[in-house]
């Protein structure tokens, strides 16, 4: 009977929370009632609501499953995540207030069609929708499969992995399907405070069950004067060469400062997707960018970060019995009603990324590449439908692989925030570097995309099959993939952009150059502070996730009787994290501010009236490029099942 009350309240707080989601899915769609406020809410999200959306998709439920079990499992030797807040506003305040008003000039509404219009590059428009497609299906199906287990853990069994996969998808078509953008900016507020609170609420219980903060790093302390465990608090180097994961490397060797550093490119990824930038584009008004990415992103949330989820980890560490799962056991065992509610808060913010992901890479599959390719002449209503369809499907094969396919869910996975980074150098050139040409960003994109690819298992795992072995394996030198790929994208880029002409530009691509250098040209008194701004970046990126951490391992460590002291009661790692993440609200601040990279501005923005061009009927090429679409479909399907067959056994 206790099994039974025990299990009961997830299914019951999971009703509850579905109820909250249609109902303001219903509010949303009640409000659509032009065919564009399926896409982008009208364009009428307050800015508040993008801000506190924005962080909660930017920190997502991977913080706390991923961040604290890493940290649970290897100590900190990845300090980056720590600063995490920081690194996650960063390009924000480069990117969002820029890209906002060449949306709303162009009046676009997604990053794809930002490329379109600037570059006119349908590769472009290909890659951001293929980045979409690898949040939608592998970073966020790989969460919701964590999410699975832990509920089939906390109901003994009751609720099994698929069943819970097989709800979550259906309440994901139901809030992003339905509801369309307006219902994701809605209720992605709800999730964002749902995730905040069970996030604070689990670290509060990693501390007390630990026995205070002073108790928990007591254990720490003791921790790292046992034989072997010193390394779980410190920087193992500048950078390794090894060949690699798999090919010599071990994990323990690939946590440098070079490590750190590359990792924290990844994350800067992910506010340079076509998911993120979404929501950018739904907002009404640009001024509170500035707002949300200093004080919600990375203060208020890269609190969160550097202190609630680090505890929960470093309670892990300290006592096995107190990671995430063991936390989440206990609960269940002693309150389970509570349990239910800490568990619904840390499935929301992983929802509130996922939805986000199906819904742009729904409407990238549908308005970007189907319509302008396929059917150009496919309507609005058209277009909501399939959108909806292709939700739907991708929910679905997301709910397949979780359950059939892990191994190639982790492999897609790793490759969304390295492949959403190399996206940086074709929206510099939109916003800031006016240098870089379009052969220069297609052709940088193409060779950051095959970096991360070769420095990928899903990459070198691929040429194996076809007999090419690769003589390095995951992330060679300890040098994450996405730095890999940035290095090979920004050297094409420089090449590419030095041997091709720089005033060859379409109509728009001039027309938002206009905009930059007249209404929106940065401030004289602004202009003063460049050399600042570039050395205190990269003092910072040098300090507080390069090679700099080597100086962590030790500040804030004395020599006592009884050993080693840590002066500020804590590794001191994880001390000198702190001070970075600090500082790194201040540079946000003043990158966002005195930079007037995020600064609040008042102007109006006359739509762009584009030159009259003669159109032609493209319905037979159309028609062409579909059959041979489905074609293509058919005969990749059989082989694929011919390959299972061959060598599934």
């Amino acid at each position: 009977m206790t099994g039974i009350a025990h299990s009961v309240w997830l299914p019951l707080f999971a009703l509850l929370y579905g109820a909250v989601m249609l109902y303001w899915v219903r509010v949303a769609a009640n409000e659509a009632a032009a065919g564009d406020g399926f896409f982008s809410a009208s364009h009428a999200l307050a800015p508040w609501i993008s801000a506190l959306v924005i962080a909660g998709a930017s920190m997502s439920g991977w913080f706390v499953l991923a961040g604290s079990q890493q940290i649970a499992a290897q100590g900190f030797q990845m300090p980056a995540l720590i600063v995490g807040g920081v690194l996650l506003a960063l390009p924000g305040t480069l990117f969002f207030k820029r890209l906002w008003f060449v949306a709303e000039r162009m009046r676009v509404s997604s990053q794809a069609e930002v490329f379109r219009v600037y570059y006119h590059s349908p590769f472009l428009v290909a890659a951001s929708v293929a980045v979409a497609l690898l949040f939608a299906i592998g970073f966020a199906g790989l969460q919701i499969r964590a999410i699975s287990e832990f509920a089939e853990l906390m109901t003994g069994g009751a609720v099994s992995r698929l069943t819970a996969s097989v709800v979550l998808g259906f309440l994901l078509f139901a809030g992003t399907g339905i509801g369309g953008m307006r219902a994701i900016g809605y209720f992605g507020v709800v999730q964002t405070v749902l995730a905040f609170a069970a996030i604070v609420v689990l670290s509060g219980f990693a501390v007390i069950w630990s026995g205070g903060f002073a108790a928990l790093n007591s254990g720490l302390l003791q921790l790292s004067a046992t034989e072997g465990s010193a390394g779980l608090f410190s920087v193992s180097g500048v950078i390794r060469f090894t060949a690699g994961l798999g090919r010599g490397g071990e994990l323990v060797e690939a946590n440098t400062a070079l490590a750190n550093l590359s990792f924290a490119f990844a994350l800067m990824g992910l506010q340079a997707s076509p998911l993120v930038l979404k929501l950018v584009f739904s907002t009404r008004s640009p001024n509170g960018i500035a707002a949300g990415q200093t004080w919600v992103t990375a203060g208020f949330f890269g609190a969160i970060i550097a202190f609630c989820i680090a505890l929960t980890g470093a309670a892990g560490l300290a006592n096995e019995d107190l990671g995430l799962a063991g936390i989440l056991g206990s609960l269940q065992s002693n309150s389970p009603w509570f349990a239910a509610w800490i568990f619904i808060g840390v499935a929301a913010g992983v929802q509130l990324l996922a939805g986000l992901a199906l819904f742009a890479a729904g409407e990238g599959l549908i308005r970007h590449i189907y319509r302008p390719y396929f059917n150009s002449r496919l309507s609005k209503r058209g277009a909501i439908t399939l959108t909806r369809i292709a939700i739907a499907v991708l929910a679905v094969v997301a709910m397949v692989m979780e359950n059939l396919t892990p191994v190639t869910l982790s492999a897609l996975a790793a490759l969304a925030l390295p492949m959403a980074f190399q996206l940086w150098t074709p929206l510099l050139g939109v916003t800031w570097l006016s240098w870089i040409t379009r052969p220069a960003a297609v052709t940088g994109v193409g060779f950051g995309f095959a970096g991360v690819l070769l420095t990928e298992p899903l990459g070198y795992q691929v040429l194996s099959f076809f007999g090419l072995e690769l003589p390095w394996g995951r992330w060679p030198w300890t040098i994450h993939s996405a730095l890999w790929g940035m290095a090979a994208n920004v050297a094409a880029v420089l090449i590419i952009s030095a041997i091709t002409n720089r005033d060859a530009l379409g109509a728009e691509a001039r027309e938002v150059r206009k905009l930059f250098s007249g209404r929106l040209a940065v401030s004289d008194k602004a202009r003063t502070l460049t050399s600042t701004a570039w050395s205190v970046t990269l003092a910072w990126f040098f300090l507080a996730v390069g090679p700099g951490l080597i100086f962590g391992n030790a500040a804030f460590v004395a020599t006592g009787e009884a050993g080693p002291v840590w002066l500020l009661g804590m590794p001191s790692i994880w001390a000198w994290s702190l001070a970075g993440w600090i500082c790194g609200v201040g540079l946000i601040w003043f990158l966002s501010y005195k930079m007037e990279m995020a600064s609040p501005v008042h102007v109006a923005i006359p739509p762009y009236e584009p030159p009259l061009r003669l159109t032609r009927d493209k319905t037979a090429q159309e028609q062409e490029r579909l059959r041979t679409l489905v074609l293509t479909g058919a005969i990749g399907f059989v082989l694929a099942v011919l390959l299972a067959f061959s060598f599934g056994g």
